[in-house]
């Protein structure tokens, strides 16, 4: 285990991200990041990965964070359902991010449902 990792798994944020920035992490650090407190940028971090898998991606989707989210779903391996999940925790709040990510789901889904031939698309 190198210094980042380390640092990492002591709870550095900014180290966390710089292990997670290699194009290679081992799977034990990167379960370990994973908590539910994880720092924002870790969780962004995860999502930024090429190889994110859907369980990372369910994870992420459990944070109360719009930015978060709005990742979640911009990324093509989110399943249908969860972008749905992520509206309805959307809609209704009156702040400017989430009534943009609420509408942010919605033309995904939008496009999801054309591209799919439903609809007429």
């Amino acid at each position: 285990m190198d210094e980042f990792e380390t640092k990492a798994l002591q709870g550095d944020w900014l180290a966390a991200v710089t292990v997670l920035s290699r194009i290679s992490v081992r799977p034990d650090v990167l379960e370990a990041l994973m908590t539910p407190d994880a720092h924002k940028e870790v969780v962004l971090g995860v999502l930024s990965r090429p190889d994110v898998t859907p369980g990372q991606i369910a994870w992420a989707a459990t944070f109360d964070n719009a930015q978060v989210l709005g990742r979640v779903v911009s990324n093509p391996k989110t399943p249908l359902p969860l972008v749905r999940e992520i509206r309805e925790r959307a809609e209704g709040r009156p702040e400017d991010i989430w009534v943009h990510l609420a509408a942010y789901c919605g033309r995904v889904l939008d496009r999801a449902a054309k591209e799919s031939g439903l609809h007429g698309g």
